[in-house]
């Protein structure tokens, strides 16, 4: 018998205002009259009020329904979606290569359900994102660069995938479907003028939230700035990565302005390590490995500072087969104008021919965990 393949509407409109969940339908089961009219219903409500043509629903002699000729009915979502389906042999040409276009992103998917295909279309359209923000990122990193932030710009590049990922999309249009044996085909194309106009806004939001936080801080003590400062660290990693988002939707939006003033944020942080000093007690064999991972940091010493630290140590000697075996819990505070900012616990251990000797090694063990914790947790920066 010869294959008839049905033409009908070629796009649905999902999401006008608010999105329209396609995540239940299956195009194949006809769905009972009761449910036929419920999903009507639901469908007028996320439409708002807005027509979508539909082919007019089949009707029965043995049907007591009472049909109303209001030409503003509801449609009902699946019949919609299963009237655009067409049957082919051959999966189609958009599916490998979906139109390309300055005002649109276009995606194609597959899958044995709806919702399943046009996920699958969103997921390229997020690849084609990726692949086009990590170009604009690699364009503007040297201007980025410019100020020396080379390991803050890595963890931009870190975010960027994710940032992408978690992009929520919106007014997306489903333009083609197609059925080819057991499995849908999908065709979707989303507005980028919309899409970056979503976007702005969420970032607005950010920005304000990061300039609020600097400009109070400018309010307190030096410490305390810092100590906003390495807070805010990761919400400007996150704000420039959606920069570079908002860039490549839009080439004229222009993100300099935005890029300088996250710049000297992190310009600040850096003057404000150089004013602030600690000092560091008891004079000790600890002592020393703390104060070497502290100059490492680009943190100074002085014996005269309000931010003190203070090391207690807990030793605990023993030998086992003629080894001398030293133990250490060290216990470090961090204080500022009497207000403790931060208490951490460590344990050591060295292992030598002596017990002194035993005890240098613990010391060089602190210092690697030191190093592994990171100091400016230890100082409770972040």
């Amino acid at each position: 018998m010869k294959k008839i393949s049905l033409i009908l509407p070629l796009f649905l409109l999902v999401g006008c205002g608010s999105s329209v969940s396609i995540s239940n339908i299956n195009p194949f089961k006809q769905p009972s009259i009761n449910q036929q009219k419920m999903d009507a219903q639901n469908a007028w409500d996320e439409l708002d009020g807005k027509v979508v043509t539909t082919p007019k629903a089949n009707t029965t002699s043995t049907s007591k329904t009472n049909t109303s000729t209001n030409t503003h009915q509801a449609p009902n979502i699946t019949n919609v979606v299963k009237s655009m389906l067409e049957t082919a042999d051959s999966i189609p040409d958009w599916f490998y290569a979906p139109p390309k276009s300055d005002k649109y992103f276009y995606g194609a998917g597959e899958g044995t359900s709806v919702e399943e295909a046009k996920n699958g279309a969103l997921n390229f359209i997020a690849g084609e994102i990726q692949t086009a923000v990590s170009s604009t990122f690699t364009k503007n990193e040297s201007f980025s660069n410019s100020n020396g932030n080379s390991t803050f710009y890595k963890n931009v590049s870190n975010q960027i995938r994710a940032k992408v990922k978690q992009i929520n999309f919106t007014n997306i249009e489903i333009m083609k479907t197609l059925k080819v044996d057991n499995k849908i085909y999908i065709l979707v194309r989303i507005n980028k003028q919309k899409l970056f106009n979503s976007l702005k806004t969420q970032f607005e939001t950010l920005d304000s939230q990061i300039t609020s936080e600097v400009n109070t801080a400018k309010k307190y003590s030096l410490l305390d700035q810092l100590i906003t400062y390495n807070k805010l660290t990761p919400k400007i990693a996150d704000a420039m990565s959606q920069l570079n988002i908002l860039n490549t939707l839009n080439p004229n939006f222009d993100i300099k302005p935005y890029v300088q003033k996250y710049n000297n944020y992190i310009a600040q942080k850096t003057e404000l390590l150089h004013k602030i000093t600690f000092s560091v007690s008891p004079n000790d064999l600890f002592t020393q490995k703390l104060i070497e991972v502290l100059n490492n940091q680009n943190y100074k010493i002085s014996k005269h500072s309000d931010i003190k630290i203070k090391l207690q140590k807990q030793v605990r000697k023993s030998t086992t087969m003629g080894m001398a075996i030293v133990r250490v819990t060290v216990n470090i505070k961090v204080n500022a104008k009497g207000k403790t900012l931060k208490s951490t616990s460590i344990e050591v251990k060295g292992i030598s021919n002596t017990h002194s000797q035993a005890l240098a090694k613990a010391a060089i063990d602190f210092k690697q965990k030191l190093q592994k914790l990171g100091i400016n947790k230890l100082l409770g920066f972040e």
